[in-house]
C-alpha cells in the first residue's frame, strides 16, 4: 500500500517549546526527513542542541533520533 503523497513527502515545519514534548517530536520529524525548526524562550536549551545534541531531557533513544535528524 503505498503512502499519500502528502505524507511521503518532506516538509518545513516549526516547533514552539523545546522541553519533553517538543524536543521529542522535533526529533522524530526530522529523523523522518521533514526540515524543521524548534523554538525555545530559553537560550540555554537550543544552545545546546546546536552546539552538541544535549537534549533538555532524558528519554531513551532520544540522543539518537535527533544525531539523525
Amino acid at each position: 500500500m503505498e503512502a499519500p503523497a502528502l505524507l511521503s513527502m518532506a516538509v518545513k515545519l516549526s516547533v514552539a517549546g523545546l522541553w519533553h514534548l517538543g524536543t521529542v517530536t522535533a526529533a522524530c520529524l526530522a529523523s523522518a526527513g521533514h526540515d524543521v525548526t524548534g523554538f525555545d524562550a530559553d537560550v540555554d536549551v537550543v544552545h545546546r542542541l546546536q552546539a552538541d545534541g544535549q537534549p533538555p531531557i532524558v528519554e531513551p533513544g532520544l540522543r539518537e533520533l535527533i544525531d539523525r535528524g
